[in-house]
């Protein structure tokens, strides 16, 4: 089909957008439907199972208050009733993982590929379960506090306010992975961070990240796969920022947690100590240093294996042209 004809077409096609009336006309019909069909189900219940690994739902376009599903008829989220919030369910779009995945020795890694594959070339995160996002005292980095605490849960405003923000970032030329600080390490001195290793909780631009993905390594190791992952993007020049005042809690190290993290508990019949101190995980390691010899340091230091990664000596920067050597050399 020539470019005439395409243009011709689509100027003659009609695009419309819902309006509010027949959202929530649609909206009572659907839930007059299951109740129906729930008061019917009597000797059974049949269940589906599925993996949903990437969900991805708009409810702002339906409403100018971001904290209500729509602007009228609707519930706000924090008390809206099963029926609706599961219809609002509905309305998203998600990515299952192939059954060939499951059970699979670099299933954790696979999947996340997987995840980057099927997004393409837009914004979007890819989280993992039982975190909690908090919110930092802004004292750390303006001098003026903001809150009573060092720190604490954020609202569900708040954590629409740290979207939009990382939002905002991935829009910057050199920056296409944001990431949420943690509790191990003191707070910086700065709103946030650049060419940091960032894990857990990933803002990715596909943008830049398509472009490069099929010639990455990302599936050749079981754990620290996340490492690698950031190394690859770095060394191609997809910066990392990360954020001071946003940050997160991870509920999977607790210790009453630890048997749910399959990925590392599944290589070992008696589980050790340290799983950070294992063979596997510095193999992995040591593997990632094959390839970034510059980006990692492996020691022992008072009979315990040590690492210390360059995050800053992989970077490649976009913007980074020659030096002044170099320029007048040529």
């Amino acid at each position: 089909m020539n470019i005439e004809k395409r243009f011709q077409q689509i100027s003659q096609s009609i695009f419309e957008t819902p309006d509010g009336d027949s959202f929530i006309e649609k909206l009572h019909g659907e839930r007059q439907k299951r109740h129906v069909k729930k008061m019917g189900i009597i000797n059974g219940i049949t269940a589906a199972a599925f993996v949903a690994v990437f969900g991805l739902i708009t409810t702002n376009q339906l409403t100018d208050d971001p904290a209500a599903y729509a602007s009228n008829d609707l519930k706000p989220l924090e008390v809206m009733d099963s029926e609706t919030e599961e219809y609002v369910y509905d309305l998203a779009e998600y990515l299952e993982i192939p059954e060939s995945f499951v059970g699979d020795y670099y299933q954790l890694s696979r999947t996340r590929k997987f995840i980057h594959e099927h997004a393409g070339p837009i914004k979007y995160a890819v989280i993992d379960d039982d975190l909690t996002i908090r919110r930092r005292n802004s004292k750390y980095w303006t001098g003026e506090s903001n809150m009573e605490t060092s720190r604490r849960d954020a609202t569900q405003t708040e954590i629409l306010e740290a979207f939009a923000t990382f939002n905002i970032w991935l829009d910057e030329c050199d920056i296409g992975i944001v990431g949420l600080s943690t509790p191990d390490a003191p707070p910086a001195t700065a709103e946030y961070v650049d060419t940091k290793g960032v894990f857990g909780m990933l803002f990715i631009d596909g943008r830049m990240l398509s472009e490069h993905l099929p010639e990455m390594d990302l599936t050749s190791i079981r754990v620290a796969e996340d490492v690698l992952f950031i190394y690859e993007c770095l060394s191609r020049g997809i910066n990392t920022r990360q954020s001071t005042e946003w940050m997160y809690d991870n509920g999977s190290l607790k210790k009453d947690m630890q048997s749910t993290r399959v990925v590392w508990t599944d290589m070992h019949d008696v589980q050790p100590k340290d799983h950070f101190q294992t063979d596997e995980h510095y193999m992995a390691l040591e593997h990632i240093r094959t390839k970034f010899p510059e980006g990692i340091k492996i020691y022992e230091k008072d009979g315990r294996r040590k690492n210390t990664k360059y995050w800053k000596k992989v970077y490649q920067s976009i913007n980074q042209g020659p030096s002044l050597e170099e320029f007048f050399d040529d």
